[in-house]
């Protein structure tokens, strides 16, 4: 190609993706300063929540804690470590106007965190029922919660205190999202309903829409118009007015497992089970860009403000940016399978521990920050023992020493019948074999070095 002809070329491919940010408002004056990812979690990571002034970030995970974020350096700048749930988190959000956050976790609780000294505020324990998603209103007063026992509530983030249960939903709520005057809710549930409720009398006003599949995942675009994502992998907009569907933005093959909209107001995207991340612009519902970005499912992702980065999470154990546009592909830095993901292994009882221990457990001294302690050294020891870690109470009443007697009964009869209280997982195995095979590895891959 001729030197001037592709000149000019560049110049004009330059000269579009300007204008396309322009029009966005989302230049990326500090796009090169980002973090390529987040690292820091031991195990999976639930949500991702960025702060309005796109400088900052939460990450909720399955290893029970929250991490407050500086957007800085290659990997992220950890200002806080938050730890007061008792099981896996599913969602963060920062609160508007001041320096707090909200997270709901598997425990039912709703916990108030002050981010400045990273300690926890109150923790608000309902029914220990699932708690999947929070939101907050734009003026912070309120935070509304998703709930697994076919409620959604709301608290007075000032009084800390519930103030409506809505009742109406056939089936677990999965998601919800405020109003911009902060009256009225929205809530989405596997019945498939996206309803609307008033906050101030606890009343449900109307279904808004019908889906024939549950919907996973709403937010909202303006005024008028929720954004949802569905099971069957129907990506959709509502308009609240008109109380129907009056757009389609994507059919994909797997579960739609989160929408957001940017700060800005002027992107909308989606992330699915198969790892795609697709955005468009909310004006015309226009695609902007797509990209298949993870392996695994992109549990989450979220708009940094004044750019066209996100940050996405899902299986892996940190979080990782995309830039939307110009396209850039992020290179995927996770292992595939992961430790968890063991596909073949010569050993039956390996296989057993990267499938069912190796999330939330390590075999090495050094137990690195994960959800549960570190298994070396285990057999011999007394249960709640481990300096460092921060045991449930049910444990550290319990007087269990791990044994392979001890350990069989744990798989057999479940932690929640050996230990009732306490946050281990319930893990059980289906045959006696597969039993026998894990605690022979274990008793092996534990035992102290010499």
């Amino acid at each position: 190609m001729d030197q001037s002809v592709q000149s000019k070329s560049f110049r004009s491919a330059g000269l579009f993706w300007l204008t396309i940010l322009v029009a966005l408002g989302c230049l990326p004056a500090f796009a090169n300063e980002l973090p390529g990812k987040l690292v820091g979690h031991g195990g999976p990571i639930k949500a991702v929540s960025v702060s309005a002034d796109g400088k900052r970030a939460l990450t909720a995970s399955f290893d029970y804690s929250i991490i407050y974020w500086s957007l800085t350096g290659s990997e992220g700048t950890v200002r806080h470590r938050l730890i007061g749930h008792d099981s896996a988190v599913n969602d963060v959000a920062f609160v508007p106007g001041k320096n707090h956050a909200v997270s709901v976790s598997d425990d039912g609780s709703l916990a108030i965190w002050n981010l400045d000294e990273g300690k926890l505020i109150s923790r608000l324990q309902g029914e220990v029922f699932k708690a999947l998603d929070v939101a907050v209103s734009d003026d912070g007063r309120y935070a509304a919660v998703a709930r697994w026992d076919g409620t959604a509530r709301v608290y007075d983030l000032q009084q800390k205190a519930e103030i409506a249960k809505l009742e109406g939903h056939r089936g677990n709520v999965n998601a919800v999202a405020f109003s911009a005057d902060g009256k009225h809710l929205y809530s989405a549930a596997y019945d498939g309903q996206i309803i609307e409720w008033d906050i101030a009398t606890g009343r449900l006003l109307r279904p808004i829409y019908r889906h024939g599949w549950g919907v996973n995942s709403i937010a909202r675009i303006d005024e008028d118009r929720l954004v949802f994502g569905a099971i069957n992998g129907e990506v959709g907009v509502v308009s609240v007015s008109k109380a129907d569907k009056i757009a389609d933005l994507a059919k994909r093959e797997r579960p739609v497992q989160s929408v957001k909209v940017s700060t800005n107001k002027k992107l909308v995207g989606f992330g699915d089970g198969a790892g795609r991340i697709e955005v468009f612009n909310t004006s015309d519902l226009q695609r902007v860009e797509a990209s298949e970005v993870a392996y695994g499912p992109v549990w989450d992702f979220d708009f940094v403000a004044g750019t066209t980065q996100v940050f996405h999470v899902g299986l892996d154990d940190f979080a990782i940016r995309w830039q939307v546009a110009p396209r850039k592909l992020s290179k995927i830095e996770s292992e595939f399978p992961r430790r968890f993901q063991l596909a073949e292994s010569d050993d039956p009882g390996e296989l057993e521990f990267r499938r069912k221990c190796s999330v939330c457990h390590t075999l090495t001294p050094d137990g690195a920050n994960r959800a549960g302690p570190t298994l070396y050294a285990v057999f011999g020891r007394m249960a709640g023992t481990l300096p460092g870690y921060t045991y449930s109470t049910a444990l550290l009443n319990s007087q269990v020493i791990w044994n392979e007697q001890t350990i069989a009964r744990l798989f057999d009869d479940g932690p929640d019948v050996m230990m009732p209280g306490t946050k281990m997982p319930i893990q059980r195995l289906k045959t006696v074999e597969r039993r026998d095979d894990l605690i022979r590895y274990l008793k092996s891959a534990t035992a102290p070095r010499k």
